[in-house]
């Protein structure tokens, strides 16, 4: 059968999907991605095949509302409301669903798979009458948001005749149930599998550290807003414990780090999972991708939440005892110091983190939930 995947042009909501596409690929589908032209690069190097829904789109004026910087970026924000998301998710929808359109009635897909915030797919599907599945990448976003899309792209659906886009028939949740939201709607579970991207392995990676080796990120859309100055004088703070650290940053970042004291090294941009390999511990955003990917690897965290689901990820992090979270406005180089050798020291952490791993490993595993989508897909067909 065929299956269209669509995604907003971002890392942290395509390459969630990634696993599954590939669990579905390798039970004999064919798998198609489409998202504006910006990011089919990335998605070739997945390995799957891709086609523009759009030209480039500028994702961040996309969800702008013309009313200031959205809420989770402004000086204190711990959330971004359902309707600024929903919103924001739905002007852009506006701009790729007439291409998302176009490209279903061309693949004729059996199967439209699309992440939580991405609402032309649900069009699609109406359109084509075939099931939606939806693939979470997280912590689940306020229902609403959903509704709020449609309503934003009420115009469209009237243009295109349709009453309203597709509701799912399937919803997949990779977070595991203890760290999820406790009102999260009920779900099919799946085991989270790390996936952040190619990238070619340097040898160093591969070798026992002589320290204890640390990674530190912000993920790729912090450092856009908020520079590299943190990792950098967190590097120059950490020089100073018996540690390896590793600051990990999208390439065109490097540069910006400057000279790193001993002990400190710039990774550049690496496949998540395997740097993990070898670490005791990890500084991070509060990205839900970086956050389970350090799960599955039993990792105790320190989360420094910047912006929107981060700061629910890192109290959800908090509460199941995997991690110690220093808010933004606390952040400094001694403070996210102390709460690193906090969770490095005292085993409670480390226990937290083994648990979700444990979760997760117990959760359904791709090809079983695959093949519940196959079932979906085919109960329609006959």
């Amino acid at each position: 059968m065929r299956i269209l995947v669509t995604t907003a042009p971002s890392a942290g909501h395509f390459f969630p999907l990634v696993p599954f596409a590939w669990a579905l690929r390798a039970r004999g589908h064919q798998v198609l991605v489409t998202m504006p032209e910006q990011f089919i690069a990335e998605a070739g190097r997945s390995g799957l095949a891709a086609v523009a829904s759009t030209p480039p789109i500028d994702l961040r004026a996309a969800m702008a509302s013309g009313e200031g910087p959205h809420p989770s970026q402004r000086e204190g924000a711990r959330d971004a409301s359902a309707e600024h998301i929903g919103r924001g998710f739905g002007r852009l929808a506006e701009q790729t669903v007439e291409g998302t359109v176009a490209v279903a009635e061309r693949w004729a897909p059996d199967l439209v798979v699309s992440e939580p915030t991405e609402h032309s797919g649900a069009v699609a599907a109406a359109q084509r009458g075939v099931p939606l599945l939806r693939h979470n990448w997280g912590l689940e976003l306020p229902p609403e948001t959903e509704e709020i899309a449609a309503d934003q792209l009420a115009p469209t659906l009237t243009r295109l005749g349709l009453p309203a886009p597709a509701k799912a028939e399937l919803r997949i949740d990779i977070c595991p149930q203890s760290l999820q939201l406790p009102q999260a709607r009920s779900a099919q579970r799946m085991r989270f599998v790390p996936y952040s991207g190619a990238g070619v392995t340097p040898p160093w990676l591969l070798e026992e550290p002589e320290r204890p080796r640390v990674c530190v990120t912000l993920g790729s859309v912090v450092p856009m807003i908020h520079g590299v100055t943190v990792l950098k004088e967190l590097g120059e703070e950490l020089s100073g414990d018996d540690l390896e650290t590793v600051i990990a940053v999208p390439d065109r970042f490097v540069d910006e780090l400057g000279v790193l004291p001993p002990g400190v090294r710039a990774a550049a941009w690496l496949p998540l999972s395997l740097l993990l390999t070898r670490c005791a511990a990890v500084v991070h955003h509060g990205g839900i991708g970086t956050a389970l990917t350090a799960l599955t690897h039993g990792l105790p965290q320190v989360a420094l939440p910047h912006m929107g689901d981060q700061h629910a990820t890192a109290d959800r992090l908090a509460e199941a005892g995997a991690a110690a979270v220093v808010r933004r406005e606390d952040i400094s180089p001694s403070a996210v110091a102390e709460a690193l050798r906090k969770v490095r020291t005292e085993p409670a952490y480390a226990e937290g983190a083994r648990a979700l791993r444990t979760e997760n490993a117990a959760a359904p595993g791709l090809d079983e939930v695959a093949g519940i989508a196959e079932q979906l897909a085919e109960g329609h067909r006959n």
